[in-house]
C-alpha cells in the first residue's frame, strides 16, 4: 500500500470485509463529534446537482465523514472513474452525484465502519451539445457551464439564440431534446416552445446537458401569426439580417433582390427591402420582411397578376421545397393579416399571370400597397400636351387622353386610336380602339393602361390632305412671289395657280399665304428688334472696356505717383543718415582736440 495512504490503523474503525449475516439491517450512522456538523451531501441534495451526469473532465469533492485524509477534491479521469484510496478505480461515468456518492460508499463498506460520503460538483467539464434542424446555425457547440463564480449549464432557449435563432420554417411545437442515457439508449424529451410564447411557461426552457443534441424539426403547416408573434422571441432568428430573394412574374421589375435593414420608402425606385429591428423598449416588431413589401421593392405587380395564386417556393432542411400559397385578395378584402407571409433566405416569389382580368378588382388592386405608385405612359399625336405622362397604375384610356389635354379639335382623328403595348417575350402588340367617352371602362373602348403603353392619335383625313397639298405647293408658290415681284408678264400664270388653290383648298390658301407674310414680317421684325439688342450690347461692351482703360489708367498714375513718393522718402532718408554720419565726425573731433588740450595741463602739473 502506498505511503500516502492512511494505515488500517489510522482508520476509525475497520471492519471485516468478511460478509456479516446482518448486512440487510439498516446501518445508522455514528453521532458526529461535539461541535461538528453532519453533512448533507447524501440526504438531499439541489435538483440540479442531483440531475447532473458525470463525466470524464468534471472536477469534484469527495467528503468522507470522519476520515479526512480521503476527503479531497479528485478528477474523473478520461475513461470516467476515479482513483480512490484503497479502492482504486470506480466508474462514475453516466451517474448523478447521488449515485455516485451510493456507489463509493457500498465500495467503501468493508473498509469503513458506516461510511457517509458527500459528492459535491466543483468544476464541471465543458458540455458538448449538437443544434440541427430549422436554426441558422446548426452545429456542435462546446459550451463552459462554469458562469459567474459557480455553475450554470445553458437552458434550451440560450442554445438557440447561440446557434442565431429559430427560423420562420421552424415547428415550435415539437423541439426535441434528444439525451444518451447510461445504458447507451435514447432518451427524447418533446417541448412546446409556442406554449411558452403564449403562457409564459417557464418549464418549456428545459436546461441541457452534455451530450444533448437539440433538434427543431420543419413545421408542416406554416402559421403566419404564429411566425409573427415569435419575430420578437429572443430565440427567433435575427430578423435585421439581409435577406435575398427572387421576384418573378407579373411584376414592374422581376429579378432578385436583397432585403435590407433600414426604413422602407414608397418610391417606385425602391431596389431594397427596409425594416426597423426589434424595439427594445416596447418589444415589438415593426417592417417585416414580408412578401407585399418584396412586391414594392420589385417595382409592384402590374395590371395582369393574378393575386389569388402567388406562390412561395421555398427550400428547406434536407433539400426539399416547399410551395406556400398566398391569396392577396383576401388580405386586401378581408383584412386576412395571415396572407402577408414572411419571407426567409433564398425564397422566390413567383406572381403569375391572370386568366381572366377582373377590371373592378384592377381598380381596387391598383389602391394597394403593393402596387407601383405610378406608370409610365406615352402619347403621340395630335393631342393637346403630346409626351409622356406618370399617371396612377389603375388609368384608363380617357384618363390619360383627358390629362394630355384631349384632342386636337382641328387636326385630330377623334373616332379611333391605336394602342402599342411591350409584351412580357418582347413582341409589340398594336391594337385600334374606337374612342367613346360615353363608355366606362372596359377592354374593348376603355381599357386598363399599363407601364410603358403608347397611345397613337392619328391625323383626320381632311389635314392629311391638306398637309400634303400644301407641302407640295409650297415651292410653287414661292416660284411665283418671286416671278411677280420682277416682272408683271406672269400674272396669267399666277391667276391659274389661284383657281388651282381654289379649286382644292376653297381659296383658303390666300389666307394661308397673307399668315404666311404676316408670320415673315413678324420674323423680321423680330430680327430686327434682335440685331438692334445685339447692337446696343455691343456699344455697351464697348463702354463698359473703355471705363476698364480709364479705371486701369488712373491706377498706373497712382501707383507711379506713389513710386515717386516712395522715392523722395528713401533720398530724404539717405540725406539724413549722411547728416547723421557729419554729426558724428564732428564730435568726435571735438573729443580728441579736447584730449590733446587737457595733456599739457597734465605734464605742466607734475613736478
Amino acid at each position: 500500500m502506498s505511503s500516502s495512504l492512511p494505515s488500517i490503523a489510522q482508520l476509525p474503525v475497520i471492519r471485516n470485509p468478511a460478509p456479516s449475516p446482518n448486512r440487510n439491517r439498516p446501518r445508522v450512522p455514528p453521532p458526529p463529534p461535539p461541535g461538528s456538523a453532519v453533512p448533507n451531501g447524501n440526504f438531499g441534495s439541489l435538483t440540479q446537482e442531483a440531475a447532473y451526469i458525470l463525466g470524464s473532465g468534471d472536477r469534484i469533492a469527495l467528503d468522507i465523514f470522519g476520515v479526512p485524509e480521503f476527503s479531497k477534491e479528485y478528477q474523473v479521469l478520461v475513461d470516467g472513474t476515479l482513483n480512490l484510496p484503497i479502492i482504486r478505480s470506480v466508474s462514475i461515468q453516466g451517474l448523478t452525484l447521488q449515485q455516485a456518492a451510493n456507489v463509493i460508499t457500498k465500495r467503501y463498506e468493508p473498509f469503513i465502519n458506516v461510511p457517509v460520503v458527500t459528492v459535491t460538483l466543483m468544476i464541471a467539464r465543458p458540455l458538448n451539445i449538437g443544434v440541427a434542424g430549422e436554426v441558422t446555425r446548426p452545429g456542435s457547440y462546446k459550451i463552459n457551464p462554469v458562469r459567474e463564480g459557480g455553475v450554470k449549464f445553458p437552458t434550451l432557449m440560450e442554445m438557440l439564440q447561440l446557434a442565431k435563432g429559430v427560423t420562420s420554417a421552424g415547428d415550435m411545437r415539437n423541439v426535441q431534446i434528444r439525451r444518451p442515457t447510461r445504458g447507451g439508449s435514447e432518451q427524447v424529451i418533446n417541448v412546446n416552445l409556442q406554449n411558452f410564447l403564449d403562457t409564459g411557461n417557464l418549464r418549456q426552457d428545459v436546461t441541457i446537458r452534455d451530450g444533448d443534441t437539440i433538434f427543431v424539426p420543419t413545421a408542416s403547416a406554416l402559421n403566419t401569426q404564429e411566425v409573427r408573434q415569435r419575430a420578437s422571441a429572443n430565440f427567433s432568428a435575427d430578423i435585421t439580417k439581409p435577406i435575398g430573394v427572387v421576384i418573378v412574374g407579373e411584376v414592374s421589375r422581376p429579378g432578385p433582390y436583397t432585403v435590407s435593414a433600414s426604413d422602407l420608402r414608397s418610391t417606385n425606385q425602391q431596389t431594397e427591402l427596409s425594416f426597423v429591428s426589434i424595439d427594445q423598449q416596447q418589444g415589438a416588431v415593426v417592417g417585416l420582411p414580408t412578401i407585399t413589401r418584396a412586391l414594392k421593392i420589385a417595382g409592384g405587380i402590374t395590371t395582369e397578376a393574378d393575386i389569388r395564386r402567388v406562390q412561395i417556393r421555398r427550400q428547406i432542411r434536407g433539400g426539399t421545397e416547399q410551395t406556400i400559397l398566398v391569396n392577396l385578395w383576401d388580405l386586401l378584402q378581408k383584412g386576412d393579416a395571415t396572407q402577408d407571409i414572411l419571407l426567409q433566405e433564398g425564397d422566390s416569389i413567383i406572381i403569375p399571370t391572370a386568366a381572366n382580368v377582373d377590371l373592378a378588382e384592377v381598380s381596387q388592386v391598383a389602391t394597394s400597397s403593393f402596387s407601383p405608385n405610378a406608370i409610365s405612359i406615352n402619347i403621340v399625336g395630335e393631342v393637346i400636351r403630346p409626351g409622356a405622362l406618370q399617371v396612377k397604375p389603375s388609368t384608363s384610356l380617357h384618363q390619360a387622353l383627358l390629362t394630355a389635354g384631349s384632342f386636337n379639335q382641328l387636326r385630330a382623328k377623334k373616332d379611333k386610336v391605336e394602342l402599342l403595348r411591350l409584351n412580357p417575350n418582347g413582341t409589340v402588340s398594336r391594337r385600334t380602339i374606337d374612342v367613346d367617352f360615353a363608355q366606362g371602362l372596359n377592354l374593348n373602348n376603355n381599357p386598363t393602361l399599363r407601364n410603358n403603353d403608347v397611345i397613337l392619335v392619328a391625323r383626320s383625313g381632311y389635314t392629311r390632305v391638306a398637309d400634303n397639298i400644301n407641302t407640295f405647293l409650297q415651292p410653287i408658290t414661292g416660284v411665283a412671289g418671286v416671278i411677280s415681284t420682277v416682272s408683271g408678264v406672269l400674272n396669267g400664270f399666277q391667276t391659274t395657280i389661284n383657281a388651282f388653290q381654289n379649286l382644292f383648298l376653297g381659296g383658303d390658301f390666300e389666307r394661308r399665304n397673307q399668315l404666311r407674310q404676316i408670320r415673315q414680317q413678324n420674323q423680321d421684325r423680330e430680327q430686327q428688334r434682335e440685331d438692334r439688342q445685339l447692337e446696343r450690347e455691343i456699344q455697351r461692351q464697348d463702354r463698359e472696356q473703355q471705363r476698364e482703360d480709364r479705371l486701369l489708367q488712373l491706377e498706373l498714375q497712382r501707383q507711379d505717383r506713389l513710386q515717386q513718393a516712395e522715392d523722395r522718402r528713401l533720398l530724404l532718408e539717405d540725406r539724413q543718415r549722411q547728416i547723421d554720419v557729419e554729426n558724428q565726425r564732428l564730435q568726435i573731433q571735438n573729443q580728441q582736440l579736447e584730449l590733446q588740450q587737457q595733456q599739457p595741463q597734465q605734464i605742466q602739473s607734475t613736478p
